[in-house]
């Protein structure tokens, strides 16, 4: 069975972005939005990392927050996969932060191949 982060998990990573990198607190559009993401997510019959990558996108587009989607929806991504027995093949930050500034650039194929396999768009 797989673990799936809550609205609470998700509200607390933001707050824990904020206090790490600094930024805007608040709801831009709500966390309402964040169970639409988790039911597209858990709808997807694809692997854990098919998953990921929808989670990724989606907060990333669905603007949860005033401030802090992008790091917000890495770290809910990152422990998903842990979570689930996998994890982010890439660490070099520099690609990390440069492909999840331009995520909505890829296709969930393209963010689900880089998280699995780590290769770069």
């Amino acid at each position: 069975m797989l673990w799936y982060p809550d609205e609470s998990f998700v509200i607390q990573v933001h707050e824990e972005m904020l206090k790490k990198y600094g930024g805007y607190p608040g709801f831009e559009r709500g966390i309402n939005l964040f169970n639409v993401v988790l039911a597209e997510v858990k709808a997807s019959r694809g692997t854990i990392y098919r998953k990921a990558a929808i989670f990724l996108k989606r907060i990333v587009f669905v603007r949860i927050f005033q401030d802090g989607n992008h790091r917000t929806a890495y770290e809910v991504t990152d422990t998903f996969l842990r979570m689930n027995g996998g994890g982010i093949k890439i660490t070099d930050k520099q690609k990390i932060i440069r492909l999840i500034k331009d995520i909505n650039q890829y296709s969930i194929e393209q963010v689900e191949d880089w998280l699995e396999n780590g290769k770069v768009p």
